[in-house]
């Protein structure tokens, strides 16, 4: 009951440092920051159960719905909407990182207090890096200083896409652009989204549709067509629909591949014993994914010290 009691105090002291240094150095209004600090216990209780059963975070969806309910109490103000989002995107985000480290220091038998504390300490020093970072590698690289969101199919960078910028955005310019369409084509993709996702729920827990998608080659490919062409999840269709070809056709090819492998390990009692996030293809992708950050990281080091020489 202590440390609850702890988590309780820090988080209700968290919240107003946020709003008071809202107020002081940005003059946004109490009202809207106490509304991203209220809705930031609610998305890092969704957003952190998804984090944890499938490890997908969708903090873009929760910014964009946070912006959404502010304009429907009658905010106007972009960059208010900005700022107030921003702390939900943020908090919330670190919420989830928070409450994965928690279960893996719980399994390692660690101290969660002493633990918090450190990150706690990492996420101000984090703060304040980020934007020295942020300034440092805008002038290095003038591209993310464009607003790829008004700009042609055809001249879009090459090597700098965002699904994330075009979301936030698109819902900040919504308050000041009156665009009826836009509020048509988020409903449109509420309703596909939902019905997509009750019908992937009921198929799925039909046993006779399980045991024919188990039992034979044939009923595999069907769940397979089901799944990644007829009835794909929400979160992948959204993702085809804000992403750049190349990069989602790269990453679908990724999918298709590792399905397959993992059909045929599944042969072997061993590899069928072993979670998804410790199969040979999860591994094999997660070295893939640290590699290419790390290249990315060199060549970005590489093009900061030619802008500094």
């Amino acid at each position: 009951r202590a440390p609850q009691r702890w988590i309780v105090a820090w988080v209700a002291v968290w919240g107003a440092a946020v709003v008071a240094a809202g107020v002081a150095w940005f003059g946004q209004p109490v009202g809207y920051q106490l509304m991203a600090v209220a809705l930031v216990l609610i998305f890092a209780l969704v957003n952190g159960i998804s984090v944890g059963m499938v490890d997908q975070n969708p903090i873009s969806s929760a910014f964009v719905l946070t912006v959404i309910l502010m304009a429907a109490v009658g905010l106007r103000q972009p960059h208010v909407g900005l700022i107030a989002a921003t702390v939900l995107l943020v908090s919330t985000a670190e919420a989830c990182d928070m409450q994965q480290d928690r279960s893996t220091g719980w399994r390692l038998g660690t101290n969660r207090m002493i633990q918090f504390g450190y990150q706690v300490a990492g996420i101000v020093v984090g703060a304040i890096l980020a934007v020295l970072l942020a300034r440092l590698f805008m002038d290095a690289y003038p591209v993310l200083r464009l607003d790829q969101t008004t700009l042609p199919a055809d001249a879009q960078p090459a090597r700098w896409t965002s699904a994330m910028t075009y979301k936030i955005v698109g819902a900040l310019r919504s308050m000041t652009e009156d665009k009826p369409y836009l509020r048509l084509a988020v409903w449109i993709g509420l309703g596909i989204g939902l019905v997509t996702e009750v019908l992937r729920k009921l198929i799925r827990a039909s046993a006779r549709y399980r045991r024919f998608a188990e039992q034979s080659r044939v009923g595999k490919g069907c769940d397979f067509l089901l799944d990644a062409v007829l009835l794909p999840s929400p979160y992948a269709s959204s993702f085809g629909g804000f992403v750049n070809l190349p990069a989602a056709a790269w990453m679908a090819a990724g999918g298709v591949v590792a399905s397959l492998v993992d059909s045929r390990a599944q042969s072997s009692s061993k590899d069928a014993a072993l979670p998804d996030d410790m199969s040979t293809t999860s591994l094999v992708g997660g070295g893939l994914i640290a590699g290419d950050a790390l290249a990315a990281l060199g060549f970005g080091i590489a093009g900061l010290l030619a802008v500094v020489h």
